[in-house]
């Protein structure tokens, strides 16, 4: 079996350049399939109310020419909607930063929470881990669906990019025991775990400025200059991983589960990649996010898995005191200790703490810093 994958150059996010880059893209692909009665749905990543000069969100831009091509199959009513991280509630706020807002201009487009029209419990046949999920309703009832990624690094699942973008159809419960898994490949297995219950139509991974180091919060925007399209999610995270310098995408736990349940290429060679050559993929010095165990010699590795870590660290001078990471942690183990001018600083209880790093993602100073080990920053260093 065979997966294309549609790629196209875009040097910025001038909308006449996205335009057309996005309709080569779509056509190297294959082309978006036959459309369903019923809406549009375009999930967006919306992971907090972030200018898209950050490079957090799917840009605007790229979301507009999404909508275009919808317009080609026909006159849908479109919907552009995601679930932002945990303490994100206020939708105004969310698109009107993320530039979504301006996309709502064009008749007939809409935005706002993916969560709005309720939550529906579920159950999929392929699930790994998850005894069960609370899925936002408009996604499982969508006529059809685009995912409308964007590439990103992530300290907990290496990459962020087309498979990791419908985690957000989940309420925050099921995210939160996602986030309170024991060990990154269990992590990986609950995030495909919610992918499997409807893969989307069509995938679209806005690679125009990535993000590169540690994110998918607090990483730095890093130039790129793609638009990566596919109907197989796996083979667009493939592309991906190849443009971040992975030579073996299935190094990835999250890539490695989707395929090996199946969900898309397991070699490189079942990808028909059209409009560019493998080898001219990588980004030269990309900073990949801390995926430090395969730094050491494979014989080793089952040895230093739990001596090399990354976990939470707080930036005093940083902090505000917002109280954000105590919210937004899953297995509440942070807390408020008494700090200084007037402000009280999180306590992390290290007991109850499992490194997931919801605290990172979701602290907007970035005081919540991602911390590598002794152990760590040597592998790293020797990467």
């Amino acid at each position: 079996m065979s997966f294309a994958v549609g790629i196209a150059k875009c040097s910025d996010y001038e909308r006449g350049e996205v335009e057309r880059s996005m309709a080569l893209a779509v056509e190297r692909a294959g082309g978006l399939p036959d459309i369903r009665a019923g809406e549009a749905l375009v999930k967006a990543n919306m992971l907090s109310p972030s200018e898209p000069k950050k490079a957090v969100t799917t840009h605007p831009e790229i979301l507009r020419a999404i909508v275009g091509e919808i317009r080609k199959k026909g006159d849908f009513q479109i919907r552009i909607a995601d679930n932002p991280g945990y303490i994100f509630t206020d939708a105004g706020a969310l698109l009107g930063k993320t530039g979504v807002n301006g996309v709502t201009e064009i008749e007939g487009v809409t935005a706002g929470l993916l969560s709005d029209m309720g939550i529906r419990d579920v159950r999929g046949d392929l699930f790994r881990v998850l005894d069960g999920a609370r899925v936002s309703a408009r996604y499982l009832d969508a006529g059809f669906c685009v995912n409308a990624a964007k590439l990103k690094t992530h300290v907990e699942t290496e990459i962020s990019c087309c498979i990791k973008n419908i985690f957000g159809i989940a309420d925050i419960g099921t995210r939160k025991k996602c986030h309170g898994s024991s060990s990154q490949k269990r992590l990986a297995d609950a995030i495909v775990d919610l992918y499997s219950i409807r893969p989307p139509d069509f995938n679209i991974l806005d690679a125009v400025v990535g993000m590169e180091g540690d994110g998918p919060s607090h990483g730095r925007p890093r130039r790129i200059g793609y638009i990566v399209a596919s109907r197989s999610a796996l083979a667009a995270d493939w592309v991906a991983a190849a443009i971040m310098g992975y030579e073996n995408p299935l190094c990835v736990p999250l890539m490695a589960s989707a395929a090996e349940r199946g969900m898309g290429p397991g070699t490189r060679d079942e990808i028909i990649l059209n409009g560019a050559d493998w080898g001219e993929l990588p980004v030269k010095g990309f900073k990949k996010s801390s995926g430090l165990v395969r730094a050491f010699p494979t014989f080793l590795r089952g040895f230093v898995h739990g001596l090399v870590s990354i976990s939470p660290k707080l930036d005093a001078a940083r902090c505000v005191g917002c109280g954000i990471c105590g919210k937004v942690c899953p297995v509440v183990a942070i807390s408020d200790a008494p700090g200084s001018d007037r402000k009280k600083l999180p306590a992390i209880d290290r007991v109850k703490c499992v490194a997931c790093l919801c605290c990172h993602e979701m602290c907007p100073t970035g005081a919540m810093t991602a911390h590598k080990n002794l152990l760590a920053r040597l592998a790293e260093a020797f990467r």
